[in-house]
């Protein structure tokens, strides 16, 4: 199997009862075979049980803290774009709270991207782990961002002792467990999105979020 980031043949990585994952040796993506890939209806149904809403306190402070690395890191954003927003668009919805001109953009929930924009931010959050083309993502929303536009990825990274990931602990991990969760980063492979893609590395916090911005010309 190639890595559906980088499309580097993949390592035997870890399996368990209900699936197997693969490793990728060149950017460090940890992914699920096509054969155990959720189908449409199971993620819809999924993401459906998620209690993602404006009156959840903790969703809600969860998204604010990333709004404040934001408003430090990239003050002059404006336009912003909630790629993979889910069922309720609670982001979008703060974002406009703080004074950004918010749309949104959902695979399932609202499939039609805004026509001709261009955004000073694409925000993904919990999303990114969800994609089954990583790559096919990335390329589309260079595209949606300004040059020297912001990327702001929120997702659990992967953590390790050394290079190489350890299985067990993989296994053990909570983050792993979701079905609808197929790819796995860690910031190893920001790194190579950032080189791969045309983008430079602004902020992370070490656990779940970073923020990279445009460079350079056409994506790679």
């Amino acid at each position: 199997m190639d890595c559906p980031l980088c499309a580097t043949p993949t390592d035997a990585f870890a399996q368990n009862a209900q699936r197997a994952y693969r490793l990728c040796p060149l950017c460090r993506l940890i992914s699920v075979p096509p054969e155990h890939l959720p189908g449409r209806e199971e993620e819809e149904l999924r993401y459906r049980e998620h209690e993602n809403s404006l009156d959840n306190p903790g969703y809600v402070a969860m998204f604010l803290d990333k709004v404040r690395h934001l408003q430090e890191h990239c003050p002059e954003a404006e336009t912003a774009l909630d790629y993979g927003c889910g069922y309720e668009p609670v982001l979008a919805t703060l974002l406009e709270r703080e004074g950004y001109h918010a749309e949104k953009y959902d695979s399932i929930f609202f499939p039609q991207l805004p026509e001709g924009a261009r955004f000073d931010l694409v925000i993904s959050t919990e999303t990114f782990e969800h994609f089954h083309r990583p790559a096919r993502e990335l390329q589309t929303i260079r595209r949606l961002l300004r040059p020297a536009g912001f990327l702001a990825v929120m997702t659990r990274f992967y953590t390790e002792a050394g290079e190489t990931p350890n299985a067990a602990a993989f296994l053990n991990w909570y983050y792993q467990r979701d079905p609808t969760h197929v790819c796995f980063y860690r910031l190893a492979t920001f790194d190579w999105i950032a080189r791969a893609h045309g983008f430079q590395h602004v902020f992370d916090n070490g656990k779940d979020f970073i923020l990279l911005q445009r460079v350079g010309g056409a994506a790679a």
